[in-house]
């Protein structure tokens, strides 16, 4: 297995490995199963990196990862960021994204991910997606604190 965070390819079964630190994490929505697999890792500084695994169902017709399933995962990646470092719920009110390059079947991105401030009830957050150190999206969002159920 290589050291930069680059999926590697068993050459026995095929299967792939994921990078050292990561593991699965479909989180709890019923939509995270249908979108991912995702993986996430948390660093010595407590940072949660999360992580995709570009699969062929991920594509669209020109064989990139669609953009749909981008700002999904970046999404998702935002709102894992910012639960993990208040331990608040929270449900996204704006995003804004950009497309910088595509990914491809096989490709691992990680989501990158900084708080910029919280309120009382609302966090802002910031971020980009990267495959082999390339950052490939950019995002900020806006995301509001809810409630927990009971």
């Amino acid at each position: 297995m290589s050291n930069t965070g680059i999926i590697m390819k068993k050459q026995d079964t095929g299967e792939f490995i994921i990078p050292d630190g990561f593991e699965r994490s479909d989180g709890q929505a019923p939509f995270g199963s249908h979108s991912g697999p995702y993986y996430q890792k948390i660093t010595s500084e407590n940072k949660l990196i999360r992580a995709l695994h570009v699969k062929p169902y991920h594509l669209n017709s020109m064989r990139f990862l669609h953009g749909g399933m981008l700002m999904t995962f970046a999404d998702a990646a935002m709102a894992s960021v910012i639960i993990h470092e208040t331990d608040r719920p929270c449900v996204t009110l704006k995003m804004n994204s950009e497309f910088l390059s595509a990914a491809l079947e096989g490709d691992w991105i990680e989501a990158h991910v900084d708080i910029v401030r919280t309120t009382k009830t609302i966090a802002f957050a910031r971020g980009g997606l990267m495959v082999r150190g390339k950052m490939i999206f950019k995002c900020d969002g806006v995301f509001h604190f809810v409630r927990k159920k009971s």
